[in-house]
């Protein structure tokens, strides 16, 4: 455990780096431009790697030495953003760079997020899986809290060629903890070579194609992800539309304080008993958030629907990821989390490519005062004026998120996957 907590502690600095980096980007944009299309295209960009290239990059993981893998693309990570440093400086900096940039950086990350999953494994002990996965989320709501925080103050200040040069940092730091950490190899990792790559990928769906539990886990995070994505890719614009950037990292602050709390409660309630149940529990209480969050143009109540929204997260992919650990075999595990990977973003691309167009179009227009949607009932639920038709994307996607739970608990593979799949001998790792 103390390895793991050890290379935790460096993806916390870069999380938060990193994520400064993110928002002051996205400052830097609406500045530019003043509109949502922009943000969806970054996150369209960011969304299509996972869809193509999961699959192998699942496969290489099982082969891999870990540890070098979440190093390489730290290093890559850090190419990027220093080109980005050197774009900006020279007065080069464009629109499309950062889409490219969104590109790479996505399809590094998948290296680095099916690595780091599979060794938690390796790690942690099974009775700690729940509280090793809640932690790593947890790292995801630091940055959440704090970037936003930090950046909208650096921003105005030093400028955006600081803040590349702080992420820089962010990622010397955790390479220097992946460095000192020793993560053991898998069987499969050390006796990679015997069989062919497309062997192993194939490997990886006959595992999870027989296994319909774990198809109809991928299924339910898909419908999520989808409706997720349609909108809330659009937040930052709804608000910067009424309010002014130091507003909208307080908001973004304040309401992140629900993820870490969500995360402070996954990790003390770290096995629930059913975790399918708990699952589809939080998702609809999420979904009940974001619905809230969009209503009315008021920061407090954003924030607060915000809050709903993000507290449960944790529990969700903290439940998933321990099912997937206890279900699948350590060699394996690399494969069948970047097929569920695959397919819980297959829809991303489609819904992002969708939504920019769809708020600058039909509901920006529709909920300005005097617009097609804003007359009737939709206007005096969620108001008239910029960022309502936002507003109203953000409330339906909540609501869509609460019906898809219940659709998919109705599924008896999914309902039953504990029952039905037996859990797998994890050795049992107290020493580390």
């Amino acid at each position: 455990m103390r390895t793991f907590l050890t290379i935790w502690a460096g993806q916390v600095v870069s999380v938060v780096s990193s994520g400064m980096t993110g928002f002051a980007l996205g400052l830097w944009i609406y500045e530019q431009t003043g509109e949502a299309t922009p943000f969806v295209l970054i996150a369209l960009f960011s969304s299509i790697p996972p869809f193509i290239i999961s699959p192998f990059a699942g496969a290489l993981v099982d082969r891999w030495d870990r540890r070098k893998v979440m190093l390489g693309a730290d290093a890559g990570n850090a190419a990027i953003t220093l080109g980005l440093l050197a774009l900006f400086a020279s007065g080069n900096l464009q629109l499309w760079q950062l889409y490219l940039a969104a590109l790479l950086s996505s399809a590094l990350n998948i290296f680095q997020l099916l690595a780091y999953q599979t060794i938690v494994t390796s790690l942690v002990p099974r009775q700690q899986f729940g509280r090793a996965n809640a932690l790593v989320q947890t790292a995801q709501s630091l940055g959440a809290i704090l970037s936003p925080i930090l950046a909208a103050a650096l921003y105005g200040t030093l400028g955006l060629g600081f803040i590349f040069a702080l992420d820089l940092g962010g990622f010397a730091v955790a390479a220097a903890t992946l460095l000192l950490a020793k993560v053991p190899q898998v069987k499969r990792a050390l006796e990679a070579g015997q069989a062919s790559l497309w062997a192993d990928i194939r490997a990886g769906f006959d595992f999870i194609k027989t296994r319909r539990g774990l198809i109809g886990l991928a299924v339910l995070i898909a419908l999520l992800n989808l409706l997720i994505s349609s909108s809330t890719a659009l937040s930052a614009p709804m608000i910067l539309g009424f309010t002014s950037a130091q507003v909208l990292g307080a908001m973004q602050s304040v309401s992140s304080i629900g993820l870490l709390l969500g995360g402070v409660w996954a990790s003390a309630w770290s096995n629930p008993r059913r975790k399918v149940l708990t699952i589809i529990a939080c998702s609809i209480v999420a979904g009940l958030g974001l619905t809230v969050s969009g209503l009315q143009p008021s920061p407090v109540l954003i924030a607060a629907g915000f809050f709903i929204f993000m507290f449960p997260i944790t529990s969700i992919n903290a439940n998933l990821r321990a099912i997937v650990q206890t279900k699948v075999p350590e060699e394996l595990q690399g494969r069948v989390f970047s097929l569920i990977l695959m397919t819980a973003r297959a829809g991303m691309p489609l819904a992002l490519l969708m939504s920019g167009p769809l708020a600058d179009r039909v509901f920006e227009p529709g909920m300005v005062v005097g617009g097609a949607l804003a007359s009737g009932p939709l206007g005096v639920l969620w108001g008239a004026g910029p960022g309502r038709g936002i507003g109203l994307m953000l409330s339906l996607s909540g609501i869509g998120m609460v019906l898809a739970s219940l659709l998919m608990y109705a599924y008896p593979r999914l309902r039953n996957i504990e029952h039905e799949l037996p859990d797998l001998n994890v050795k049992e790792n107290e020493k580390k």
